[in-house]
């Protein structure tokens, strides 16, 4: 397993930023048993899984504390784990552009310094809460780039600022629902910000969907939004994994249902081409 820590200019963000990248490599059980993980020969690539993080969270997240090393070598699974901030992963009018930097911008760099695949049967986007809603957003409004997507107790509940909604997060985000879509919402645009406008802008689009996969904690605070979003969503006709247990939101839930994502990927379990 090699792990790297990147640092570099991002154009999009106009500004350093830090990406962990997880590689499986031969450890020490293939020295003593026998040799299972090789490294790439020339022409040789990864399959790779953007792995977004939550709001108030960072690149380093899902590595501090969950096992996604462990999984991801005994899948020989690449996983790429980017910064977004506060963002909701949206081009900020007044800030970054970070929907182009995490769905543009970000691949281009990793593909240009590790062998990753840019075949869109070899890419995978997940994430948690605020990256649940990265990873469904990127689905439906990019779906020539990923063959799977699957949100963990995702923010899906896609309210504008000042907005009512059945589902109300314990900490009031309105300052920053209002940074990544004006004050009054004036920035709010459907075809990429609601998630209910952009699938069914993708069904009826007739652009080969990805695979969807959705899990949240039953005593999540999201649950519901989640069980409507899945149920709105199924009827469209998409393929929708859906999967519930008990969990608040937090990342005991997210670590055990990581596991059960990267086990339902189409995942060859080695290098492809």
């Amino acid at each position: 397993m090699a792990i790297f820590e990147c640092k570099m200019f991002s154009k999009e963000l106009f500004s350093s930023v830090s990406v962990n990248v997880i590689l499986p490599t031969p450890e020490s059980g293939d020295a003593f048993f026998g040799t299972t993980t090789l490294y790439p020969k020339e022409g040789q690539k990864y399959q790779t899984l953007y792995l977004l993080h939550g709001f108030t969270a960072d690149f380093s997240d899902w590595q501090r504390f969950s096992s996604i090393e462990r999984y991801a070598q005994a899948h020989q699974l690449a996983v790429v784990m980017p910064s977004v901030n506060n963002s909701s992963y949206c081009n900020l009018r007044n800030g970054g552009s970070y929907y182009n930097y995490y769905l543009d911008e970000l691949p281009a760099q990793m593909r240009a310094i590790f062998p990753l695949s840019a075949k869109r049967e070899h890419n995978f986007v997940a994430g948690l809460s605020m990256g649940g809603f990265g990873t469904l957003k990127a689905a439906f409004t990019r779906p020539e780039q990923f063959a799977a997507a699957a949100s963990l107790s995702g923010g899906v509940a896609g309210r504008k600022p000042g907005e009512e909604t059945t589902t109300r997060s314990p900490i009031q985000t309105d300052k920053w629902k209002a940074a990544s879509y004006g004050p009054n919402g004036e920035y709010f645009d459907p075809a990429t910000d609601d998630l209910r406008t952009a699938s069914k802008n993708l069904v009826q689009s007739g652009k080969k969907a990805p695979k969807l996969y959705i899990a949240c904690g039953t005593e999540d605070f999201l649950y519901q939004a989640n069980l409507e979003l899945k149920d709105y969503l199924l009827g469209l006709g998409l393929d929708v994994t859906y999967e519930e247990g008990p969990g608040r939101h937090d990342m005991a839930f997210w670590d055990k249902y990581i596991e059960r994502v990267l086990n339902w990927l189409p995942l060859t379990g080695g290098f492809v081409n």
